[in-house]
């Protein structure tokens, strides 16, 4: 009986410590407040009526950014109806290479060379940080340079550098990758122990939040 009441003990320390491990990983399953997110003193406007706007502030030059571009790919193609996805092109160290975003966006080839811009920069060692260069480069997949730079000083990408740059400043960005979810939260890699998956984790939390 001593044997078996030592067994029934041992049976209910196993099943005490799996329910605490069960209440641990549910616990670290909700992003906490101040943590992993924080909460915008003050709410920035948003642009995509009826949906819940999701940014990525983000830098072509960025290693870290480049490292979640293909999970942010993935991700995204799962994103529901009711959310607008939108990147923000930062401009730390120099305004370069968040004009060249905009400027691909522009002429509507930012999506089909996004991939290929992080390739030369971190892959082909390509600094992309000089007009020539970036119209050089431009060509080299089938951009006429006259096209570029025309596109390159045209107003509508001045205006998106000052749209962007108040985007940073409203969400308090001072690093990247951050993510902003409908004016009202922030969040990153960098909150989450540089977790890229578990940033994203965080991003829907919030979008659910969003939902109310």
């Amino acid at each position: 009986m001593a044997h078996a009441f030592s067994l029934t003990r041992r049976q209910f320390a196993v099943a005490g410590s799996a329910a605490l491990c069960s209440l641990s990983t549910l616990a670290q399953s909700l992003p906490e407040e101040g943590f992993e997110y924080e909460v915008l003193a003050s709410p920035v406007a948003t642009t995509s009526p009826g949906r819940i706007e999701v940014l990525e502030f983000f830098r072509y030059g960025c290693p870290f950014c480049d490292r979640l571009e293909p999970m942010l790919q993935t991700w995204k193609a799962r994103l529901p109806a009711d959310v607008a996805f939108r990147y923000v092109p930062v401009s730390f160290h120099s305004t370069t290479h968040q004009q060249l975003f905009l400027t691909l966006q522009l002429l509507g080839e930012e999506a089909r060379l996004r991939a290929r811009v992080y390739d030369a920069i971190h892959r082909e060692r390509q600094h992309l940080e000089i007009l020539m260069e970036i119209s050089a480069w431009a060509q080299g997949h089938g951009i006429d340079p006259g096209r570029f730079e025309a596109a390159w000083h045209a107003p509508e990408v001045q205006a998106g550098l000052a749209q962007a740059n108040a985007l940073v400043q409203g969400y308090g960005v001072t690093s990247v990758p951050q993510f902003g979810v409908q004016g009202r939260w922030r969040t990153s890699p960098a909150m989450v122990g540089g977790n890229n998956a578990r940033a994203l984790q965080v991003v829907e939390h919030l979008v659910t939040l969003a939902r109310g």
